[in-house]
């Protein structure tokens, strides 16, 4: 692959500001088995450091990328959106190829685009789409194990989708926040909730206009709870309301949780863009 990597100066990396000519966006999917969440730590691999390092070790630049959530520690991407700020004049087409040489196996950059100055991944976005995967029954799902959180018993889907209706709308989602949680408010909005069964496993689909941190890994652990027939569907109502995070159910486990797409006004990676894509 290397015939088509811009050879980068020795022993010089450029540091960037805002006042940088372009910005690009990049679509990136990965899995978050080996990643201690998105955000950069000291000590510890995360998505932004090998994304800065790869960008980096491409365009001899360092720059800040910018992702449209923080993801946890084990939870994957299909469709992270992240952006970041250049001097570096490659054509969309060369970027991506080159970020993905000096990528791992376990993270990709799928789509890039250029975009107006004024574009941020996260700021920008207008909702977010998580899907969380569920196998129940006796028999391990060995092909999918770090992808879905695995429950030795079937579960009451019907129930769970009643369960499920309570969640929609504005509402203080303070009882399914985790703990210690640094945001101003705890009211969000859950646009839609959809679950889904397919070949033996299920899928919760949830799009809201922003999510607190462990969210929905929290509202999918009550809606278990609902759906091994432990609680009435109308628990969940009763919860919300108390605002008490010591009344929902457990936080599911992060394997099982997808960011599976994030939403802008209008599309950043449309044909009509200075994009490029693999799908």
């Amino acid at each position: 692959m290397a015939m088509f990597l811009p050879t980068p100066t020795k022993g010089v990396v450029h540091s960037m500001t805002e006042s940088s000519s372009r910005r690009l966006a990049f679509e990136v999917s990965y899995d978050g088995a080996a990643f201690f969440g998105f955000q950069r730590q000291p000590g510890f691999r995360t998505v932004q450091e090998e994304l800065e390092l790869a960008w980096t070790g491409f365009s001899s630049e360092k720059a800040v990328i910018h992702g449209s959530g923080r993801t946890d520690s084990g939870v994957h991407a299909r469709a992270q959106v992240v952006h970041l700020s250049t001097m570096h004049q490659a054509p969309a087409a060369i970027a991506m190829r080159a970020m993905n040489a000096y990528l791992p196996q376990d993270l990709a950059v799928t789509q890039v685009a250029e975009v107006a100055m004024d574009f941020h991944a996260r700021h920008s976005a207008k909702a977010k789409h998580y899907v969380y995967g569920i196998a129940a029954g006796p028999t391990r799902p060995v092909l999918a194990r770090d992808r879905v959180w695995w429950l030795r018993r079937k579960l009451d889907v019907p129930a769970m989708r009643e369960a499920s209706h309570f969640f929609l709308g504005t509402h203080d989602f303070a009882a399914f926040a985790a703990a210690g949680r640094s945001t101003k408010t705890s009211i969000r909005r859950v646009r839609s909730i959809h679950l889904q069964e397919r070949r033996g496993c299920l899928a919760i689909h949830v799009r809201g206009d922003g999510f607190l941190y462990r969210q929905v890994r929290n509202m999918v652990g009550s809606l278990v709870e609902v759906g091994l027939n432990k609680r009435d569907p109308r628990w969940i109502q009763a919860v919300l309301k108390s605002g008490d995070r010591s009344r929902a159910g457990q936080t599911a486990p992060a394997a099982g949780l997808t960011m599976w797409r994030v939403h802008y006004p209008s599309n950043p990676f449309a044909p009509a863009a200075a994009s490029v894509s693999y799908r």
